[in-house]
């Protein structure tokens, strides 16, 4: 399928669901949108599914290229004793769950300021 329409109909406008070719997809989108229809649902995951990986993989690269473990095992080690000074075992949490949680969460913490935020696709229009 074509990326692009270049119809006497209309602007260009990217997207497969905007080509001759989308037609039948656009179908797809109607169906699954007006009644949950399973089977339109699943012919649209298995066309568009790809976009998972394609992300997936951008996303990672940036990650490896913007982010150096150092940085990370930094973050992590002051969350870890925060989370020291803050666990009460009267709670009845484990340090171990109290502890990954707090890692993780600033482990991401320091992904984003790291990376940064990217602009949703709202914001790119």
């Amino acid at each position: 399928m074509s990326d692009i329409d270049n119809n006497d109909e209309g602007p260009t406008i990217r997207g497969a669901t905007h080509t001759d070719n989308g037609k039948d997809l656009r179908k797809l989108w109607d169906k699954f949108r007006a009644d949950g229809d399973v089977e339109s649902r699943n012919a649209l995951t298995e066309f568009y599914y790809d976009m998972v990986r394609a992300n997936v993989d951008n996303i990672t690269k940036i990650l490896v290229e913007a982010i150096e473990e150092g940085d990370l095992s930094q973050a992590g080690a002051l969350a870890f004793f925060e989370a020291l000074n803050e666990f009460d075992p009267a709670e009845g949490s484990s340090f171990e769950e109290f502890g990954s949680i707090a890692i993780r969460r600033a482990v991401v913490d320091e992904i984003r300021a790291l990376v940064g935020t990217e602009e949703t696709p709202e914001e790119m229009e």
